[in-house]
């Protein structure tokens, strides 16, 4: 995946020039497709920061009047994963990377694995549209459990735009309660997206 990554991005140095520097070995991963839907190819990059920290999102939009890759937006530090420690001893690949997905609709699911705390676990989906000039997260999903307890296990997903969508979770007696989510709907900016306010709407 990186040694094809690479490649595609030697032939945008010029553009990428243009935007905050990169190095290209904290590249963890990078999709391309229309995301504002004028025909055009654009592109959209996580970009590790510092050890233990989140990670940065880089977004290009196709100018295609000059035919280039032009540098919209920078969300920083809203991306959790582990640091893949590529330049330290003994370094191995992470299995809490990111993962980022090309919609049909021309959003972006951005795939957030769990990170490791104790014995719970909680993956995490958002979806990320471009409107009116801007990345906003349009929906959001999580999937929640705990390995040590019994029926320890939750979900939700709702649409952040309309507010509406459904959650559930197991009870005691293995069964799955399920409930509508129905809150106000928000057109909230990438930058300023805060995963508590979507916990809270899902009844968490």
């Amino acid at each position: 995946m990186k040694s094809l990554l690479l490649a595609f991005l030697s032939l945008l140095l010029p553009s990428l020039a243009l935007a905050e520097p990169i190095e290209t070995r904290k590249i963890i991963t990078a999709l391309t497709g229309d995301f504002n839907g004028d025909g055009a190819v654009d592109l959209a990059m996580v970009v590790e920061t510092e050890p233990g920290q989140p990670m940065d999102v880089h977004f290009f939009l196709r100018d295609k009047e000059h035919n280039y890759l032009k540098p919209v937006e920078i969300v920083h530090e809203q991306i959790h994963g582990e640091w893949n420690g590529y330049d330290r001893p003994g370094y191995e690949n992470s299995d809490t990377e990111p993962e980022l997905t090309m919609l049909p609709n021309g959003s972006i699911k951005f795939y957030l694995p769990a990170m490791p705390v104790g014995s719970e676990r909680t993956d995490m989906t958002l979806t990320i549209a471009w409107r009116n000039g801007a990345f906003i997260v349009a929906g959001f999903a999580y999937n929640h459990d705990d390995y040590l307890k019994e029926n320890a296990e939750s979900a939700c997903e709702y649409n952040v735009l309309t507010g509406k969508g459904t959650s559930s979770e197991k009870q005691p007696d293995g069964s799955t309660k399920h409930k509508t989510v129905l809150v106000e709907g928000q057109a909230i900016a990438f930058k300023d997206w805060n995963p508590g306010a979507a916990f809270t709407a899902c009844g968490n």
